[in-house]
């Protein structure tokens, strides 16, 4: 029985260790429900500041209204950086510089200016009284040269000071193109080689092309239609035969043409004659310009055989004397550089290659130009004036004949290109240049009465760019004739001729009773008491 009892108690001592267990949380399998420990929380990670946002640099507008009439060295700026609170200001060379909402920081670096903040920008004080000065400075000049250049301009004598041109009609101007590009132009009375530059005009103007000469204070700006040349054979434009080339007696026989000494002297003033091979024009004031050629003899003497060109065409010169010598005058305002006829000696041949087909570059023959000289003056002369001297110019390539003028009848009409100067004195003073129309009838009448010509000069445009509603009446001018043109003709206004006159003449080759090709000429005019133009047309 002890035994039993012993079971009994080891059982009963195992199911309280059971239910001991089962109350902290074992696995028992009694119905009493125990809840189960809470989850643990994880830590909330701190976040992280937002950075501090850098304020935005923008460029600072300086002004440039002034600029014109400070110092160069006086607008740079040295690279630096600079604090302003709002409302503070700092000048940095001509300008102020304001914060007008801050903090600003200003940066220079290679003349540009950048800032934080609202910064606005002015020229000092200081450099607004310089400004205010130098501008009244320019407007007294502006005024002076601008009475100065009308004075030139309404100067008809000529009287004013040294003329570089010989004169409307009659200017010494080079003109030539050839196969291919643009004109040649220079003025045969001073020429490339006495300091003068040459150029394209800004601009064409109806189909004539604009060069300009320069040379340090004068500008010839020329306008001309000439057309590209074309290549003629040697030996059809130069037949056997006893001819005039450039107005004196040449002889041809087989191709070779045989020049004296007035031919050696025509030729070259013509431009025929190689100008690799005969003398050219020295500078002004360096005297003339003598080559000998002759074989016999030595030192600083030419060959009197050598290839060459003439008008040209590729061929042989030979010096038919035993010597023979070649001047030509220097450059200068004076006259144009010429041949000598009395210090050019000997008898030449020349024979065209003709086993090359030579060809000789034709010109154009039936072409104007027209145009207008200024010199400028530096400054003021002695007694405050500035002295422009100012021409206005035109010619063309042949002039119609007089004995045709007579066989016309009817009227023409022709239009073209003007340009030239205006100045305006006054509150609104200006000087400069011009474009315009130039427009004329040619009212041709018959042996007793050759007729008249008569138009306009109208659409003018500024170089300045103001624009404006001038006219000039070109009154009815005879017919004289093409070598002397229209001479004086009036300039009209209303109902009384204004101040000013104006020419012209007749230019183109005659075919069976053909008007004239063209009408180029010049004018000069007050369009009122405080305005003037002079210029020069050229119409077709």
């Amino acid at each position: 029985g002890s035994m039993r009892t012993m079971k009994h108690l080891a059982i009963a001592a195992i199911a309280a260790s059971a239910l001991a267990l089962a109350g902290c949380g074992g696995g028992s399998s009694s119905s009493t429900m125990v809840a189960p420990p809470a989850t643990p929380t994880t830590p909330t990670t701190p976040s992280t500041p937002d950075e501090p946002t850098t304020p935005t640099s923008t460029a600072v507008t300086l002004p440039s209204d002034g600029n014109d009439y400070l110092a160069e060295a006086d607008l740079a700026l040295e690279d630096q950086m600079i604090s302003l609170a709002t409302g503070e200001s700092e000048d940095v060379g001509v300008y102020t510089l304001t914060c007008t909402a801050g903090p600003c920081e200003i940066t220079i670096a290679d003349g540009e200016v950048t800032a934080t903040g609202d910064v606005s920008a002015d020229y000092t004080m200081a450099a607004m009284d310089t400004i205010k000065t130098a501008k009244m400075v320019m407007m007294a000049e502006n005024s002076g040269r601008s009475s100065g250049m009308l004075d030139a301009l309404t100067d008809a004598t000529g009287t004013r000071g040294q003329a570089i041109l010989a004169g409307a009609k009659d200017n010494d101007l080079e003109i030539m193109r050839g196969m291919s590009g643009g004109a040649m132009v220079t003025d045969g009375q001073l020429g490339g080689k006495s300091g003068w530059t040459t150029a394209m005009a800004d601009s064409a103007i109806s189909g004539f092309e604009g060069h300009k000469l320069t040379r340090k204070t004068e500008k010839i700006v020329v306008y001309t239609d000439i057309a590209a040349a074309k290549h003629k054979a040697f030996l059809t434009h130069y037949p056997d035969s006893t001819t005039a080339i450039a107005g004196a007696t040449v002889s041809i026989a087989g191709g070779v043409v045989s020049l004296d000494a007035a031919a050696m002297v025509a030729t070259g003033d013509a431009g025929l004659l190689d100008p690799s091979k005969f003398p050219q024009p020295k500078d002004e004031g360096e005297g003339v310009n003598t080559y000998t050629y002759d074989d016999m003899e030595g030192a600083g003497k030419k060959s009197s055989t050598f290839k060459g060109t003439f008008h040209g065409a590729p061929g042989r010169y030979a010096c038919a004397a035993a010597d023979c010598v070649v001047q030509v005058s220097d450059r200068s305002t004076a006259s144009a550089p010429a041949y000598d006829a009395t210090a050019t000696t000997g008898d030449w041949t020349f024979t065209p290659d003709t086993a090359n087909n030579p060809r000789i570059v034709n010109q154009d023959t039936d072409h104007m130009h027209f145009g207008w000289w200024v010199n400028t003056p530096a400054k003021a002369a002695a007694e405050g004036q500035y002295l422009y001297d100012a021409e206005m110019f035109y010619g063309g390539s042949s002039l119609f004949p007089d004995g045709d003028i007579d066989a016309l009848d009817g009227d023409a009409d022709y239009s073209g290109p003007a340009a030239g100067l205006f100045a305006v004195t006054g509150e609104n003073a200006a000087h400069g240049e011009f474009t315009a129309t130039a427009k004329l009838t040619a009212a041709f009448g018959n042996t007793s009465d050759p007729g008249a010509v008569s138009g306009t000069i109208s659409d003018f445009v500024r170089d300045d760019g103001v624009n404006n509603a001038w006219s000039v009446t070109l009154g009815s001018s005879p017919i004289v004739s093409t070598t002397q043109g229209g001479d004086d003709g009036p300039i009209m206004g209303g109902s009384n001729d204004r101040i000013g006159a104006w020419e012209y003449r007749l230019y183109g080759p005659s075919t069976n009773g053909k008007d004239p090709s063209g009408i180029a000429g010049s004018f000069r005019a007050k369009i009122d008491a405080n305005t003037a133009v002079a210029g020069a047309f050229a119409t077709k």
